[in-house]
C-alpha cells in the first residue's frame, strides 16, 4: 500500500514529559517532515511547555519553504470528579497509617507513573489520560486553561488533573481521544476486566456517554499498535464503542522520541529519570539490547508504518481486525488534522494593564505626568535644577519613542511594581540597558541617573526597533512581593515566569566541579 494519509496526533518531548518524551520538540518535527508527513501534534504530559518551540520552529520551517502545520494539545491527567477525590482524600487524612503517605512532598514537575495510571480500585494518586488538541485559538485559550487551573487547589496532587466539571466547562474548540492503556477508557479496562467483559463495556459505554455529551462528535476512541496483548485486547473494547455509538476512531503513534535511533537514548534517560526515586515495579531497570525487546517504536511514523505496525503486532499477538476499519482508523488523523484543525499561530498579542492608568488620562498623559513630576522632584533632591533643560529635552524625547511604540502602560506598570517593592523591601538600583532611561530613573524604577553616567537611551529603546522593553528589575524576595501583588490585583493578574536551563556540556561540567 502506498502513500496511507496520517498524522501523529499523541507526541512526546523531552521539554515538556521529563523522563518520558525524548528530544526537543522541534526534532521531532524534523523527522515527521523528513518521514514525509505535514504535521504533528504535541501532547506532553498536563502541561502546553513545549507549545513555544512548536511555534518557533514551525515559523523557521515556513521561512525555509517546508510546509508543515503544528498542532498544538496536551495528554491531561484525568479524574471524573474533584470533590469526590476530595472525600476520599479526607479519608486517607484520618487513617493514621495512609496519613503518613499524604506527607510526600509533591512537586510540580510532571513525571510519568506507569503504574498509577494502570492501577485499579480507590486509589488516591490514581489518574488517568485524555488527549486534548486545539481546532483553533478558542480551543488553545481553553487547553490553557484547563492546564492552568490543573495546577491549583484540589485539582493539583502530585499531578496537574482535570475532571468531568473542567471538560464541560471548557471543550469548545477542543477534540478529545481516549489516549493509551493509561487512558479513561483503559481506566474502566483495568477496574473491571477481572469481573467480565460485560463489566468493562458498561463502564465505558458510561464514559462514552459523558464524553459524547462534552465533545459531541470531537470525542475520539484511539487506537494504539505495539505487543502488548492488554492493548489489543482494549483496542477491541474500544471497537464496540465506534459501533454502538458511532464514535470515529483514530490510530495513533504515540511517540516519545524524534527518530527511530534513538530508542536507546530514551530507555537510558528514562532510568536516569528514577534514580533516587525508587525504582517502580514496572519498570526493569536493565536497559534492552533491541528494540524488538521492548516490543514497540515510539517514533513519529508516517502512515505506511502505522499500517505495518498495525499488521506485525496484530499477528504477534494473535488478534484479528477489519483491515478497513483499522485503515480508516490511520486516515482519519489526517482528516481531523486537515479538515477539522486550523492552521494558526498562537495569538501573542501584548495585552497591557488597564488598571494602572487613572480615569480621565490616557496612558501617554498619565505617564507623562508622573514622570514630569518625578524628574523635577529628583533635580531639586540631587542639586540639579541648573540643568533642568537638558533633562526636560531628554524626558520629552523618551516619552515620544515609548509613546510611539506603544509601552507607556509598560512603565506605568512597572512604576506601580516599583512603588509596592519600596514600601516592603528592598529593590536593586537598576542594570542593564533599561538604566539608560531617563524616565525610568523619574518614575523610581532605577536609581541611576543615565545623564550624569553618559547612558543611552537608544540601548534600552528605539523608534525603528521591533523588540520588547525588557527591564531588569532586582527585588530582595521576589516571591513576597509576587504575593503582595497578588493579594492586591488579584491571582489571574499576577504569575511568575517560569525558567528551563539548558546545560550544554562544558558549562555543566565547569559547574559540577564548582559545586
Amino acid at each position: 500500500m502506498k502513500d496511507i494519509k496520517f498524522v501523529g496526533l499523541h507526541a512526546h518531548s523531552g521539554v515538556g514529559s521529563p523522563f518520558d518524551g525524548f528530544g526537543y520538540p522541534q526534532d521531532h518535527m524534523d523527522y515527521a517532515f523528513e518521514n514525509g508527513c505535514e504535521a504533528l501534534a504535541l501532547t506532553d504530559h498536563g502541561n502546553m511547555n513545549g507549545v513555544s518551540y512548536q511555534v518557533l520552529h514551525a515559523k523557521k520551517m515556513e521561512k525555509e519553504g517546508k510546509n508543515f502545520k503544528p498542532i498544538y494539545g496536551v495528554e491531561a491527567y484525568f479524574i471524573e470528579d474533584v470533590d469526590e477525590w476530595r472525600t476520599l482524600y479526607e479519608e486517607h487524612k484520618a487513617d493514621k497509617k495512609k496519613a503518613r503517605a499524604l506527607a510526600k512532598e509533591q512537586s510540580g514537575t510532571t513525571v510519568e507513573n506507569e503504574g498509577e495510571t494502570k492501577s485499579k480500585g480507590r486509589s488516591i494518586n490514581r489518574s488517568r489520560h485524555i488527549v486534548l488538541l486545539a481546532m483553533n485559538q478558542e480551543g488553545l485559550n481553553n487547553i490553557y486553561k484547563m492546564v492552568s487551573e490543573s495546577y491549583n487547589g484540589d485539582y493539583f496532587y502530585r499531578k496537574p488533573r482535570i475532571d468531568y466539571a473542567l471538560l464541560s466547562k471548557y471543550s469548545d474548540g477542543i477534540i478529545g481521544m481516549s489516549a493509551c492503556l493509561g487512558g479513561v477508557y483503559a481506566g474502566n479496562y483495568w477496574e473491571h476486566r477481572e469481573e467480565s467483559e460485560e463489566a468493562v463495556l458498561e463502564a465505558m459505554r458510561k464514559t462514552t456517554r459523558r464524553m459524547v455529551d462534552i465533545f459531541g462528535d470531537r470525542w475520539y476512541g484511539e487506537l494504539q499498535w505495539n505487543n502488548v496483548p492488554e492493548q489489543h485486547e482494549l483496542n477491541q473494547y474500544i471497537i464496540k464503542m465506534h459501533e454502538e455509538f458511532g464514535i470515529k476512531l483514530t490510530s495513533t503513534a504515540d511517540s516519545h522520541y524524534p527518530s527511530p535511533k534513538a530508542w536507546n537514548d530514551r530507555e537510558l534517560y528514562k532510568r536516569l529519570g528514577w534514580l533516587g526515586r525508587g525504582k517502580p515495579e514496572w519498570l526493569d531497570m536493565t536497559l534492552p539490547l533491541s528494540v524488538e525487546e521492548i516490543g514497540y517504536e515510539l517514533y513519529p511514523k508516517n502512515g505506511n508504518q502505522m499500517w505495518e505496525a498495525y499488521k506485525h503486532y496484530a499477528e504477534e499477538c494473535g488478534q484479528k481486525y477489519d483491515d478497513d476499519l483499522v485503515l480508516q482508523s490511520i486516515e482519519e488523523t489526517h482528516k481531523i488534522a486537515f479538515d477539522r484543525i486550523e492552521r494558526f499561530y498562537p495569538d501573542d498579542t501584548v495585552r497591557l494593564p488597564d488598571f494602572v492608568v487613572p480615569s480621565g488620562y490616557t496612558d501617554d498623559e498619565y505617564l507623562e505626568r508622573v514622570s514630569s513630576e518625578g524628574l523635577i522632584s529628583l533635580l531639586k533632591l540631587n542639586g540639579n535644577l541648573a540643568s533642568e533643560r537638558q533633562y526636560k529635552q531628554r524626558l520629552q524625547h523618551e516619552l515620544s519613542v515609548i509613546a510611539d511604540r506603544g509601552f507607556s502602560k509598560y512603565f506605568l506598570t512597572m512604576k506601580a511594581i516599583a512603588d509596592r517593592t519600596n514600601e516592603i523591601q528592598l529593590s536593586g538600583t537598576g542594570r542593564g540597558s533599561a538604566a539608560g532611561s531617563l524616565v525610568a530613573y523619574a518614575l523610581g524604577i532605577t536609581q541611576v541617573d543615565p545623564i550624569k553616567y553618559g547612558l543611552l537611551f537608544s540601548r534600552f529603546l528605539r523608534s525603528d526597533a521591533t523588540d520588547y522593553p525588557d527591564i531588569d528589575y532586582d527585588v530582595s524576595d521576589p516571591m513576597v512581593l509576587k504575593e503582595h501583588l497578588i493579594n492586591e490585583w488579584g491571582d489571574n493578574t499576577v504569575v511568575p515566569i517560569s525558567n528551563f536551563n539548558t546545560l550544554q556540556l562544558r558549562s555543566l561540567i565547569k559547574d559540577i566541579s564548582k559545586f
